[in-house]
């Protein structure tokens, strides 16, 4: 089994394409474990096979220990990392080819706490994985969004140590050579260096160009797509990607 952990910030599009993107690999004849990490959901545009809700809800923590929301969703995700060889069993338990997890709406809670890491390992033992971290193409349409939404794709890679694809969501919201030019842009970061010593100053710039060539020095392998969950495109560009690092393509065999 595959795991493919969908992370971004809020509203960049997670659970959407989580639904639009199993529903493509089952098409394709493939079987699908879709997976809700999100104890705090009041709303899925999908059913999940595996529901973290079915563990823990964020409203039975409130009632529990008389916490506020933004409390009861820190101690509702500590209480699932508790669970999560129950969360690995029923998944396994599935045999399918590939596992689609929709982490929490709220991007920290999963990628910067203990528990998101712990939950993510224990899942993952023994398997192949892969981040999607999803970025909005509207923010990243502007040089100090891209810039700032780099330095969070950055963080969540160094913290998982898992592959990663840059996937940029709602690209039905761009003409296609905006998207061309911003896949660009991400691909060959000493181009956006030299916008931002353009357009920032100061402090800012100096900060901003450095990151951008820390980027290009490192070189990365990090790939770059862009989707519309909404109008299904992009989804067969992005099931090439994972399918080359499911493979152990020599780019990504480091990470196993």
């Amino acid at each position: 089994m595959f795991f493919t952990f969908l992370i971004g910030p809020a509203g960049s599009g997670k659970s959407t394409l989580a639904s639009a993107f199993s529903d493509w690999l089952l098409d394709q004849g493939f079987d699908v474990a879709l997976v809700n990490l999100d104890p705090g959901a009041e709303w899925l545009p999908y059913r999940p096979d595996v529901d973290a809700r079915d563990y823990v809800t964020v409203q039975e923590v409130m009632e529990r220990y008389d916490l506020g929301p933004n409390g009861a969703m820190i101690a509702a995700s500590d209480l699932l990392a508790v669970k999560a060889i129950d969360l690995r069993e029923e998944i396994s338990g599935l045999k399918a080819d590939y596992a689609i997890i929709d982490t929490p709406g709220q991007m920290e809670l999963f990628a910067f706490r203990a528990s998101g890491l712990h939950i993510a390992q224990t899942l993952t033992k023994g398997g192949g994985s892969a981040i999607l971290f999803l970025a909005d193409v509207v923010l990243a349409s502007k040089p100090t969004g891209l810039i700032s939404t780099l330095f969070l794709a950055a963080s969540v890679q160094f913290r998982f140590l898992f592959p990663q694809i840059m996937v940029l969501t709602k690209s039905d919201l761009l003409k296609q050579e905006e998207l061309t030019y911003l896949v660009h842009l991400i691909e060959n970061p000493e181009e956006l260096a030299l916008i931002a010593e353009e357009s920032l100053k100061g402090v800012y710039r100096e900060m901003a160009m450095r990151f951008c060539n820390m980027l290009s020095d490192l070189n990365l392998p990090i790939p770059v797509t862009h989707v519309s969950a909404v109008k299904n495109e992009g989804l067969d560009r992005l099931y090439s990607i994972l399918q080359r690092i499911s493979a152990g393509g020599e780019d990504f065999v480091v990470h196993y």
